[in-house]
């Protein structure tokens, strides 16, 4: 009994199965490219905006005082742009303060507080290659002099602190926007 039920059901089921295969397609949509679509493809792309480098390019040879110091540069340099595109996003932000998400204002505000996240990324490349120099002074003084450790904490400790002071900007702004 439980054979003639496999022998006639499993190919029962193979036709059912098959048988979707064969549906009618003029009740789905067609994948064909539309007119609007074909409109995406006719923009010409935006010139980016003109950025310095991410990383200070020093000889290999440069010793840790040039290395230090250019990093530092670097960091403040990419804090005083945060400090800039903070006041036109902080500007934005309160503009859209009480708009509901997708409208305008806040698209135009959440793109504002996404241009200063990306801002305070320039000052976080800087803090990475004071990180390896820091982590290469610690191992030296662990064995030897701590002259490159003293050199190298404090301006690593000055370059989180405006990192941090942005994190800060970029919570508040954030919770202003409701984001």
């Amino acid at each position: 009994m439980v054979a003639l039920s496999i022998r006639i059901g499993a190919p029962l089921a193979a036709l059912l199965a098959l048988s979707a295969c064969n549906a009618d397609r003029s009740r789905f949509p067609s994948l064909a490219i539309r007119p609007a679509e074909r409109a995406y493809g006719t923009a010409q792309p935006v010139a980016p905006a003109a950025s310095l480098p991410l990383t200070t390019q020093l000889p290999a040879g440069a010793d840790l005082n040039a290395r230090v110091a250019a990093l530092s540069d670097t960091a403040r340099a990419a804090h005083g742009r945060f400090r800039e595109r903070q006041g036109e996003a902080a500007r934005v932000i309160d503009a859209a303060k009480g708009s509901a998400p997708g409208t305008e204002a806040w698209s135009r505000a959440a793109i504002a507080l996404a241009g200063l996240t990306s801002a305070r990324g320039e000052g976080m490349v800087a803090l990475s290659d004071l990180d390896r120099l820091l982590i290469a002074a610690t191992e030296k003084a662990a064995t030897g002099p701590d002259d490159d450790l003293k050199l190298v904490a404090p301006a690593h400790r000055a370059v989180a602190d405006l990192l941090a002071e942005e994190d800060r900007s970029i919570a508040a702004l954030s919770s202003a926007l409701g984001s």
